[in-house]
């Protein structure tokens, strides 16, 4: 994962990411600059995403497959909207908007 200059990582931890309703899985990374996705490389689906925190409006949680409780939905400023499976939902959900508000 390329950071930019003065960015540092501040939490990473493995996720999938729902790309094209698939779940992918890789690495879930916040930076003191923005929310960053790679996707494994023993993964079909090659992507990666990256979200500047002046551009999150909301976070908030969804139940995959309507039951288990894992699913973080990070809600973008432009109305688009990037679907993670992470463990420990809350203390991503946490993270993020601690992040967001130290920035703004």
């Amino acid at each position: 994962m390329n950071l930019a200059e003065n960015e540092s990582i501040l939490f990473e931890d493995g996720a999938s990411h729902f790309h094209n309703f698939i779940a992918v899985g890789g690495k879930l990374v916040v930076t003191n600059q923005r929310v960053l996705f790679q996707s494994s490389p023993c993964f079909r689906y090659q992507h990666e995403v990256k979200i500047g925190l002046d551009s999150i409006s909301s976070v908030d949680f969804f139940k995959t497959m309507f039951l288990n409780p894992n699913g973080l939905t990070i809600m973008l400023k432009d109305g688009s909207i990037e679907n993670f499976i992470v463990d420990d939902r809350k203390v991503w959900r946490n993270r993020i908007l601690q992040v967001v508000t130290d920035v703004a």
